[in-house]
């Protein structure tokens, strides 16, 4: 990953971009195309803006109207990537980008180190040092219509479940859920998808919802069903509408880091040609001989795929992260500790988390989003924030005549609604409910640590404080 990526018009600034690209490389990593003289170059150029901590472009005077500088630096603005100008000639910057702090090197040639150069290379450092420690906890997600962060995702599927998929998205679209996650598995034309679940899934999305479609793995490996393939996933890619699709995972990756990163980034791009949307990659991790997940590896396994796909999230599941809760906070603190050491936020997903008190947690500890199917699965405890037996929704019924949502009011009073309808939606209240608790807390620290006190079992904050030093 560069530090710093160098811009320029090749016929009337290549000289100078050597010479800036010497004097930054004392003390930064540069990137610049001087090497790159066959292959994609458009793509690479593209590849490093999304990854560097700032873009130097030299204005001279064919890069006043290039366009493919001009495509470039746009990427740069949208990425939120600073922009830091070095002027050689008496021209004005490309339209569009004459507001930007420019440092004028006037009349430079590149052939020694300008007192100008010198001065926009201590301009760059002083950028760079300030990013560096200035990595910070994103508010939303640039997904779909945008989500507040943290979310949970509603998943959907045909395991063990109370709903069936074309039930489950039908409640979902009635109770108006924002964020809801599929399997491309149940889209299988192979296993008759119920007739209404596509028209369902493109009303979810025309009203605004953010919908992720999963590999179908999931299924395929709890139903040990070998008939569903990475052919019929690619299919389903381009019959389900969604915002951004995981990746068709590999469970059991090579032990060696640089193959299962490698492999990972192959598949990634194989996905990608199958849709328009974004693919979100889907970490796994090699196990010791005892079967355990090398958790100790996450991390840094991580932050390499984020600096290779900068991806809007990049997931892992829950399990992988280890055996106990509190370690696996630990190990979530980790990964985030690290991936801030990149000069983006990047986002985590972890799969396969639907427990109240671990998403508060993981979230605690550095995870932006969540899936689950506890919300289909158990039946919820407002007051205690705890899941019970499906069967014990009675017990908690009288919280329903509080609820915020109306769909949820109704369901509970309506002798008409089927048990199963009124549990979900008693659900659907609640989850939605405690996610902007849970927002608000992780927006102040003793807010956080009130949150946390409520929601753990007695006498256990101490344990949580230990996994999460500095966090609670």
């Amino acid at each position: 990953m560069p530090d710093v990526c160098i811009l320029y018009a090749r016929r009337d600034a290549r000289r100078q971009a050597k010479t800036l690209a010497e004097l930054v490389s004392r003390n930064w990593s540069v990137w610049w195309d001087g090497k790159l003289d066959a292959g994609d170059y458009r793509r690479e150029i593209h590849r490093q803006i999304s990854l560097a901590g700032c873009v130097v472009p030299i204005w001279s005077a064919l890069a006043e109207f290039s366009d493919v500088l001009h495509d470039e630096l746009s990427l740069a603005e949208k990425l939120g990537t600073p922009i830091l100008p070095l002027r050689i000639q008496e021209v004005a910057a490309p339209l569009g980008f004459g507001n930007r702090q420019t440092t004028d090197a006037i009349g430079w040639t590149g052939e020694d180190a300008s007192a100008d150069a010198l001065e926009h290379v201590d301009r760059i450092s002083r950028i760079l040092e300030a990013r560096k420690t200035g990595v910070v906890r994103k508010t939303d997600l640039m997904l779909g219509n945008g989500l507040r962060l943290p979310s949970l995702f509603f998943s959907v599927s045909s395991y063990e479940t109370r709903l069936s998929p074309g039930s489950a998205v039908d409640a979902l679209n009635l109770f108006e859920a924002q964020t809801v996650l599929l399997s491309a598995y149940d889209f299988d034309p192979a296993r008759t998808p119920p007739r209404g679940l596509l028209p369902a899934v493109k009303e979810m999305r025309s009203r605004g919802a953010t919908v992720l479609l999963d590999s179908g793995n999931y299924e395929k490996a709890r139903l040990s069903d070998r008939k569903w393939t990475l052919k019929k996933y690619h299919e389903a890619l381009a019959r389900v509408p969604h915002d951004a699709a995981f990746c068709f995972d590999e469970v059991n990756p090579p032990a060696n880091p640089r193959m299962a990163i490698a492999d990972l980034l192959k598949g990634i791009e194989r996905d990608r040609r199958n849709t328009k949307q974004p693919i979100i990659p889907v970490v796994h991790l090699p196990r010791d001989r005892t079967g355990n997940y090398k958790t100790e590896t996450a991390a840094a396994f991580m932050k390499e795929v984020a600096r290779e796909t900068r991806p809007p999230l990049l997931a892992i599941p829950e399990r992988e992260l280890g055996p106990g809760i509190l370690e696996r906070a630990t190990a979530m603190r980790k990964i985030r500790e690290t991936l801030n050491g990149l000069y983006f936020y990047q986002p985590v997903h972890i799969l396969g988390t639907g427990n109240p008190v671990s998403i508060a947690l993981l979230a605690a500890a550095g995870a932006d989003t969540f899936d689950g199917l506890e919300w289909c699965r158990y039946v919820a405890d407002g007051e205690t924030k705890t899941l019970h037996h499906f069967q014990h929704y009675e017990f908690f019924r009288w919280q329903d005549a509080i609820a915020l949502s109306a769909v949820t009011r109704k369901a509970a009073v309506d002798p008409e609604a089927r048990y199963s309808a009124r549990a979900v939606f008693h659900n659907l209240e609640f989850y939605t409910r405690w996610m902007e608790g849970l927002r608000l807390a992780l927006q102040d620290g003793k807010q956080l640590v009130e949150f946390m006190t409520e929601l753990l079992p007695k006498k256990t904050m101490t344990l949580a404080r230990q996994a999460l030093p500095g966090v609670l």
